[in-house]
């Protein structure tokens, strides 16, 4: 394979930068790698985050989708969690089990349905899994604050066409956006 055959990236693994080549403009495969990168990264602060937690990754999805829908002072129920985290009625119950007993989750009667729950937070979900988040929110919220207004609109514009490139081959995700 040539050098410019491998700059073009065949698959998802994209080889590392050539010897000799600091002070060359960055191209398609350096973004690549760097978002790579960043995901590696961010796969271990939720490895840490779960542990930290003492919850399992799906709990912690879980967690996460909750705390944005109460940080809209909305409520959730175990039928949207399912659909955020696309899993089974079954697996749901099981979650909101596992959270509820851990203390961050509370279940209450819908004030109109009696019949439905609306989940809620539990007595440890403001102190503990908050300031977790919050550690990971400052950091990537103040790298994304130095950015210009040009680089913002090119970095959504590139992840958007990922996004686009990504449902064209295999389809919609299970989960909903930003769970």
């Amino acid at each position: 394979m040539k050098p410019s055959d491998a700059r073009q990236g065949a698959g998802y693994w994209y080889p590392p930068p050539e010897e000799g080549t600091a002070g060359r403009p960055a191209t398609g495969v350096d973004v690549l790698n760097a978002l790579r990168a960043y995901r590696t990264v961010e796969s271990g602060l939720r490895r840490s985050l779960s542990q930290r937690l003492n919850v399992n990754e799906t709990d912690l999805a879980a967690l996460r989708y909750l705390l944005a829908v109460w940080q809209q002072d909305q409520g959730a129920s175990p039928k949207e969690l399912a659909l955020a985290l696309g899993i089974s009625s079954a697996s749901t119950t099981l979650v909101i089990d596992r959270l509820e007993r851990a203390g961050y989750i509370r279940r209450r009667r819908h004030p109109v349905d009696r019949r439905a729950v609306i989940l809620e937070p539990g007595e440890k979900a403001t102190e503990e899994f908050q300031a977790a988040f919050d550690i990971e929110k400052r950091g990537v919220l103040a790298a994304a604050d130095r950015l210009t207004s040009e680089e913002t609109e090119t970095i959504t514009r590139f992840l958007r066409s990922m996004e686009h490139a990504i449902i064209d081959a295999v389809g919609p995700p299970d989960r909903v956006p930003g769970s």
